[in-house]
């Protein structure tokens, strides 16, 4: 008897996910940067370690600040990949350009020596469809040769959206992303004037 109870709520189970429902989620992914700045270091390694996100961030639904303020969680819209491995991996692919070197990120095997790690810690990452994405933050490059800090500075970095959906505010994200980049570039070049 116990089987045949759980024989039909399993096929119950699986022909409700046959018949797909009504569900609406949609997925997005964080588009690719576009960087601006652009310095050449060669084929030096550089490392950058996973960002550090407010726990709204991190979350599989979009956040976001509805009219009064509050973060709201989007029911139906959600982040393809998980945020933080998302924005780290982005961020990353956006330096190897600009920087036109090898951009590993944690954890990197033991054979690879990288000249530079770079720390990203976002203390807000947060938009309004139909406005603003804030990042702010703070970013330290340290040289590894001789662990001194080369650069620690804040960033404060407004993306406008470009439309009320979910697709321009997912790519006020990718630009305010991609002029967090820009930052680290120019601090990087000024240390090697």
């Amino acid at each position: 008897m116990r089987r045949m109870i759980y024989g039909v709520a399993l096929a119950a189970l699986l022909a409700a996910c046959a018949s797909g429902g009504d569900d609406t989620t949609r997925y997005y992914l964080l588009p690719k940067l576009k960087p601006t700045e652009r310095v050449v270091l060669g084929d030096d390694t550089v490392a950058l370690r996973e960002l550090d996100l407010p726990l709204y961030a991190r979350a599989a639904e979009i956040a976001y600040l509805d009219a009064g303020g509050a973060v709201t969680l989007a029911e139906e819209d959600r982040w393809a990949d998980e945020p933080a491995r998302a924005s780290t991996r982005a961020l990353a692919g956006s330096l190897r350009e600009a920087l036109g070197a090898p951009v590993v990120v944690e954890p990197w095997g033991r054979a690879v020596k990288p000249v530079l790690r770079i720390d990203v810690t976002v203390d807000r990452f947060i938009g309004t469809p139909g406005g603003d994405v804030a990042l702010t933050g703070d970013f330290r490059i340290v040289r590894l040769d001789d662990r001194r800090t080369v650069s620690s500075q804040g960033f404060d970095i407004t993306a406008p959206a470009s439309g009320t959906d979910f697709n321009a505010l997912t790519r006020a994200h990718a630009d305010a992303l991609a002029r967090l980049s820009d930052e680290i570039v120019i601090a990087i070049r000024e240390d090697a004037v």
